[in-house]
């Protein structure tokens, strides 16, 4: 076995080959998801009923007439390593995909408001993408990290929403979630200056986990003024059945040519349970037609997501529930989310503007993921509507790694994932 190096970290592997974390527990949850906080408040007129769904329910109320609305994305993914002061590989990945689609029905009623919706939607996307490559401080090997995450969450939801009195709306959504993930990381060695016995040693971690559950949200609108409304949304806690293949393999090719398998571990059909976090959204909304603004703040109690199933450590033996329990409370925080909009809207052209700051559940920084969304609309008298929007979302993190020989390597990726959302919408 070549006697140089073989990188090692708690972060990246799990405590024993391949072990449940509180990293499996936090994955599908976590991030910006498909809505942000100024979707879960209060910007009635500017809001699309999907999001209503996803959001705050209540807003559904708004929707006086039926109408049927889809949209596509065009994605793209990257991620800039950064170490020393040095900028590395800048991997990208594009692809074209459907985004949502959407039924609105208002119900006719003697008096007040009465409306349900149908929305088919992604609500969470895994895509990430991040390479690092340097030589050894010593200069005689060359290395490569690579991790790359794809896949999608979506959520078919049904919701209802009714103006109870005059000026108060409540409505509430329930959603059926389903989806897929592929998760891989990559470290290889060369031996370029022929220094060493081996020619080239990988160590690659492949896991594939598919998502189903439910979820539930209720919500509150007020008209708190004739141009101050004030809405509330609540997400209970999603449960997630959890299906998971893993692989493990570290193998070693010498100048001969020959290999030497240190691991080759294949796992499958793995099942454990996870709960969510629940959200509180809360927001503000200034109206002064044709414009339209909203304050708003959405709290995530991820210190409360939890998994269950009859899984141990193989290692010490520890029931892996009790372990993530334990994990959550050292390493696992509240994320707090702040927002604001604004809207132009006089018929047929609307324009709207948004802009979210969030803390990871697993960094302190205030403003460590950042997003922008932009949109534009337009409806003809005919019923037919086009819309397009742009949406960018920056966040950070770590590639963090530690050789054999002690020496520390912190790489900073500045992730990036923008979409361009092309929609349809008819009014019945």
């Amino acid at each position: 076995m070549k006697n140089r190096i073989i990188f090692f970290t708690i972060l990246l592997w799990g405590v024993t080959l391949f072990a449940q974390n509180y990293l499996d527990a936090m994955r599908p949850f976590r991030g910006m998801r498909g809505i942000s906080g100024s979707e879960s408040g209060v910007i009635p007129a500017s809001m699309g009923a999907s999001n209503a769904l996803l959001g705050n329910p209540a807003l559904l109320s708004f929707n006086e007439k039926a109408y049927v609305a889809a949209d596509l994305s065009y994605d793209q993914i990257a991620g800039k390593s950064v170490f020393n002061s040095t900028i590395g590989e800048n991997p990208k990945d594009q692809n074209l995909q459907f985004n949502s689609l959407t039924y609105i029905k208002p119900i006719q009623v003697y008096r007040g408001a009465w409306v349900w919706g149908l929305n088919l939607q992604r609500v969470s996307s895994f895509n990430s993408i991040s390479q690092f490559n340097d030589y050894d401080p010593d200069g005689d090997f060359y290395y490569k990290y690579f991790q790359q995450e794809m896949g999608d969450l979506y959520a078919f939801t049904a919701g209802t929403s009714v103006l109870v009195t005059m000026n108060t709306s409540i409505g509430y959504a329930l959603s059926f979630m389903t989806g897929k993930n592929t998760f891989d990381k990559l470290y290889e060695e060369t031996d370029p200056q022929d220094y060493y016995t081996f020619e080239r040693f990988i160590d690659s971690l492949q896991f594939r986990p598919s998502y189903r559950g439910f979820g539930a949200r209720v919500g509150l609108l007020s008209e708190v003024s004739e141009n101050l409304n004030l809405g509330i949304s609540v997400e209970l806690p999603s449960r997630i059945s959890v299906t998971e293949s893993a692989s493990r393999d570290s193998i070693e090719w010498f100048d001969d040519g020959n290999p030497q398998v240190y691991s080759h571990d294949k796992w499958s059909q793995i099942e454990y349970s996870l709960w969510g976090p629940w959200r509180l959204g809360i927001g503000l909304g200034f109206v002064a037609s044709p414009f339209e603004a909203s304050i708003n703040y959405r709290f995530h109690s991820y210190s409360t997501i939890s998994l269950s199933g009859d899984l141990y450590d193989t290692e010490t033996g520890q029931d892996i529930e009790q372990k993530v329990s334990d994990e959550v409370s050292r390493y696992v925080q509240d994320v707090h989310e702040f927002s604001a909009s604004l809207l132009w809207a006089l018929d047929p052209l609307n324009l709207s503007f948004a802009t979210t700051l969030m803390n990871d559940p697993l960094n302190y920084r205030f403003d460590n993921i950042i997003r922008m969304d932009v949109g534009l609309g337009y409806q003809l008298r005919s019923g037919i509507g086009f819309t397009i929007a742009f949406r960018n979302e920056q966040w950070q993190s770590d590639l963090n790694h530690t050789l054999e020989s002690s020496v520390d390597r912190s790489v900073d990726v500045q992730n990036s994932f923008s979409q361009i959302q092309f929609g349809l919408k008819y009014i019945l």
